[in-house]
């Protein structure tokens, strides 16, 4: 989710010449000893800050799976269109001294095993930073770190817009939009390391540059390595504090698509101990403001000329389930998409834009090439939805591909199919490769096919969504009857492509082709 603070980690070595920029990879310290690359090694450096003019506080860890949308749903009337493929690990900051907001944030609090109250919601002064320690985890094919403006003051805007959203508080605006570029996996492998499989990594979130330049400087002298710190700044554009008027913040760590799922979720099991936050203050110090962060420029290779193959698969599959379902009206419709980018730089729902006029921004990653999302359909017992789309992964624009179907009445993904790119993630995982030619020979419909869509049908995939997956199973997306959604629920469909391969960021969505939906009151 955006430009230089964030695409490079800010060390000691750096701080001569501007905070945030980053040194090399070679320290050359004894910083890379296994006993200082450790969980206890770091928390035990933080904990020492109380003895250097620093209130520091141990926070706690929120696990989010699909399970928990009823909580969300039941406070903001949304589950904002979680990915239904991976659990999103929250920070839960100490609440200490700040504001929290009786009309959402309340309900949210917990508690740590000492007893410090803790919420996903949280603010943070220019005297404050959150810092993150993470264990990173078995190599998968993305694992993300964004911080968001939850929600804001709605006196702040002078102008009204139609994507205004009141939050459950009436006197303030739901943001949730991000403050700046996603410090993902990519970015600390080009800046540092490959972090997987335990490699200790740690995030710094706050406005104030002063106060980060100090921390980096205390944890090298410590023995951490410099290297391993990445800075995540709070923006100029944020109204930091924590008072009442502030606005307030939410983090979201994404860990998708583990080559080897019984470790990764071995790994999530243990999430409270692989991965410790902590709010860390210093009222000593002076403030040096962070500039409003900028989104780092995307490009992407074309799929332009894929258009006319892709619609004569849509235009297949189309006939085919028109024939087997006559009293039906088979449709078909290209997903709509969330951002498009001007000079290489996303506008839309993207975090800047968002908070500049007050809109909401519903979460958004800009590690992602945009969200294509199809329109609310209501899918019968019998049904079944085909998309057709175009395999991202073999253009190189996406190191891996998730389609996420949503209960559409709360926004809650409740089901999802994918496909890694081995080139970009080392690995290959899911069923979306090849998809197009298998599906077309399963309905017998491959010897209808022009010459040209033949030779096209290895970059182009086709998913099925149904609640009874009798055609084609293998690359169905399963409802499973009424189970994940109810009857008479209207549906709709997400395709996120991530990290176009030799960039930190999504592709450039202009230039991309999103998927046809295809069936009954499409």
């Amino acid at each position: 989710m955006f430009k230089t603070p964030s695409t490079k980690p800010i060390t000691a070595l750096s701080l001569a010449l501007a905070a945030l920029l980053a040194t090399s990879c070679s320290s050359g310290s004894s910083t890379n000893s296994a006993s200082s690359n450790t969980m206890s090694s770091y928390s035990n450096w933080v904990n020492s800050l109380s003895t250097t003019g620093y209130g520091v506080t141990q926070g706690s860890i929120f696990l989010f799976s699909n399970s928990d949308c009823p909580l969300f749903v039941g406070i903001f009337g949304s589950c904002f269109g979680n990915n239904p493929a991976a659990p999103y690990i929250i920070p839960q900051l100490p609440i200490e001294s700040a504001f929290v907001d009786p009309y959402y944030a309340q309900q949210l609090i917990e508690s740590t095993p000492n007893g410090t109250p803790t919420d996903i919601i949280f603010r943070l002064s220019d005297h404050d930073a959150m810092i993150t320690l993470v264990a990173y985890p078995p190599k998968g094919a993305y694992f993300g770190y964004q911080s968001y403006v939850f929600s804001t003051e709605s006196s702040n805007y002078t102008s009204s817009d139609p994507l205004q959203v009141l939050s459950p508080d009436p006197a303030r605006y739901e943001i949730f939009g991000s403050i700046g570029n996603n410090i993902n996996n990519t970015i600390i492998q080009n800046n540092y390391m490959t972090p997987w499989n335990g490699n200790m990594i740690m995030y710094i979130t706050t406005s104030n540059q002063t106060l980060a330049n100090d921390l980096i400087s205390q944890a090298t002298a410590s023995g951490i390595n410099p290297n391993s710190i990445f800075i995540e700044p709070i923006g100029a554009n944020v109204k930091t504090g924590n008072g009442r008027d502030a606005d307030d913040l939410v983090n979201l760590i994404r860990y998708a698509i583990p080559q080897d799922a019984s470790a990764g979720n071995a790994w999530l099991n243990n999430v409270a101990s692989n991965v410790v936050v902590y709010k860390v203050s210093n009222p000593n110090l002076s403030v040096t403001k962070y500039p409003t962060n900028q989104y780092t420029s995307r490009i992407g290779t074309t799929e332009l000329q894929l258009q006319t193959q892709l619609d004569e698969l849509a235009g297949l599959l189309q006939a085919w389930l028109a024939a087997q379902t006559p009293s039906q009206t088979i449709t078909s419709k290209t997903m709509e998409h969330t951002t498009i980018d001007i000079n290489g730089i996303p506008h839309g729902l993207v975090g800047s834009d968002c908070i500049a006029k007050g809109t909401i921004c519903a979460g958004d990653n800009q590690d992602t090439s945009t969200y294509a999302f199809s329109p609310k359909i209501t899918l019968g017992e019998s049904n079944t939805l085909f998309l057709a789309g175009v395999n991202h992964n073999l253009l190189n624009n996406s190191s891996y591909i998730s389609l996420d179907v949503y209960n559409a009445t709360d926004a809650a993904g409740v089901a999802s199919s994918s496909q890694t790119n081995p080139n970009a993630v080392g690995f290959n995982s899911g069923v979306l490769t090849g998809s197009a030619q298998a599906v077309l020979e399963e309905l017998n419909l491959y010897a209808q096919a022009s010459p040209e869509l033949k030779l096209a049908l290895p970059n182009l995939y086709v998913a099925l969504v149904s609640k009874t997956c009798s055609i084609a199973p293998n690359y169905c997306i399963n409802l499973n009857g009424n189970t994940l959604i109810p009857a008479n629920t209207p549906i709709n469909m997400y395709e996120r492509s991530y990290i176009k391969p030799g960039t930190t960021t999504g592709a450039n969505p202009n230039i991309m082709l999103f998927p046809r939906v295809i069936g009954n009151g499409v």
